[in-house]
Order: C-alpha cells, then sequence, then structure tokens
C-alpha cells in the first residue's frame, strides 16, 4: 500500500467523487451559477449562498484544501471572476461577500489565496492580480459611524498586475494602478499610481518599479 498505484487509483476515486459533487451542486444552484468550460471547481470547498449570480470563467480552479470559498450574494448582485484565475485555500479562506446589487469582477489569469471581498457597490480587480492571505477589500465602511449617517461606500479599483501582500487592507474609494505591490500589512486609503511599491499605514509610496508582466 502506498505505492504509485495505490496513488493512482486515490487520484482517480476522488476524481470521480468531485465530478459527481460538482454535477449535483451545479443542479443545486441552478441559474445562480455559471461555469465555463474547463472550470475545475472542489464542490465541497465551494459554498455559497443568496440570491445573486456568480460567473466563475473558463479554465478557473478552485482548489481543494483545508480553507472553502465562501460566497454571499444578495439579490440583484454579481460575482464576476475571469478565466484561468485561481483560488486558493492553503492558508485562510476565500471570502466574498456581495450587497444587494453590488457588483465584483475580478481579472482574468489572478490569483485568491485567502482574501476577504466586501462590496456594496463596486469592486473591480484588474487581470493578474495577486491577493495574499488575509488581505481585505472593502468598497463601504459597512456600518454608520453615527446615528445621523448613512453608511458611506465608494467603488473600489485595483489595476492590471497589482500584487497586495499579506494582512494588507484596501478601504473605500481606493484607486490602485496597474503594476504597483502593497507591502503587507498596509492600509491604503488613498490612491495609489502604476509601478510602484506602498507600503504602510496608512500606505505611502516608496519607490518605483518596472513592468510586472512575467511575474509570478
Amino acid at each position: 500500500m502506498g505505492g504509485p498505484v495505490f496513488k493512482l487509483l486515490f487520484l482517480h476515486a476522488a476524481y470521480n467523487y468531485n465530478r459527481a459533487r460538482f454535477f449535483m451542486l451545479r443542479k443545486w444552484l441552478g441559474d445562480r451559477a455559471k461555469f465555463g468550460a474547463g472550470a475545475d471547481v472542489w464542490a465541497d470547498c465551494f459554498r455559497m449562498k443568496g440570491q445573486g449570480v456568480v460567473e466563475i470563467g473558463p479554465g478557473c480552479a478552485v482548489e481543494r484544501g483545508p480553507f472553502p470559498f465562501a460566497v454571499e450574494l444578495e439579490r440583484g448582485s454579481l460575482l464576476k471572476i475571469g478565466q484561468n484565475t485561481w483560488v486558493r485555500g492553503k492558508y485562510r479562506p476565500n471570502v466574498i461577500t456581495c450587497f444587494e446589487d453590488a457588483r465584483v469582477e475580478i481579472g482574468e489569469d489572478s490569483l485568491l489565496n485567502g482574501t476577504i471581498i466586501s462590496s456594496r457597490r463596486n469592486i473591480t480587480i484588474g487581470r493578474s492580480a495577486a491577493l495574499s492571505w488575509n488581505t481585505t477589500i472593502i468598497d463601504s465602511d459597512l456600518h454608520q459611524m453615527d446615528s445621523d449617517s448613512p453608511i458611506r461606500s465608494a467603488a473600489v479599483t485595483i489595476g492590471d498586475f497589482v500584487m497586495i501582500g499579506t494582512g494588507a487592507t484596501v478601504l473605500p474609494g481606493v484607486n490602485i494602478g496597474a503594476h504597483s505591490v502593497i507591502g503587507a500589512g498596509s492600509v491604503v486609503r488613498e490612491d495609489v499610481p502604476s509601478h510602484v511599491v506602498a507600503a504602510g499605514n496608512p500606505a505611502r509610496v516608496l519607490r518605483e518599479i518596472g513592468a510586472r508582466t512575467d511575474c509570478l
């Protein structure tokens, strides 16, 4: 036991098990979830509630791991994940919440590696973005600051080829330019230009960098 033949049999059984579970998941979700061709979703790690819609693009992967990909979408909301994006649950769960009529769009070839995203309005993440574990992106204050004030919200935009380090927080109304890197533990409350490294609380530009087109 434990040799290559056993491992091959185990992988084959796991593959068939997930195919059956994924089939049942798609039937249960119905029109609330659309999966592109070749989407590889480990069904036991994908959890969805609410009446919104999720679109998972072709070639996307929700990997098998200790932590789930949990999605809560209120009525009229949309979560759109571009093709070949990888959702990894090795270190922390990925959690995306869309309130009523909100929209979250994640570009193709991106990586979610234990990220929390909460949207009341609109969050757009470009292609080939890399979001590390314990990162948080919000486009609202989530609660009122006082009894006489409404909940403040403002759209967030994160450009192509952006990397956000572990434990960083992106606050409402922020725009992060393409090819920029946000350091671990940073709190981003103002816009960050393209092609820079920014870090700190509040995040400040530290230096300029070149293109990240071929970065892992």
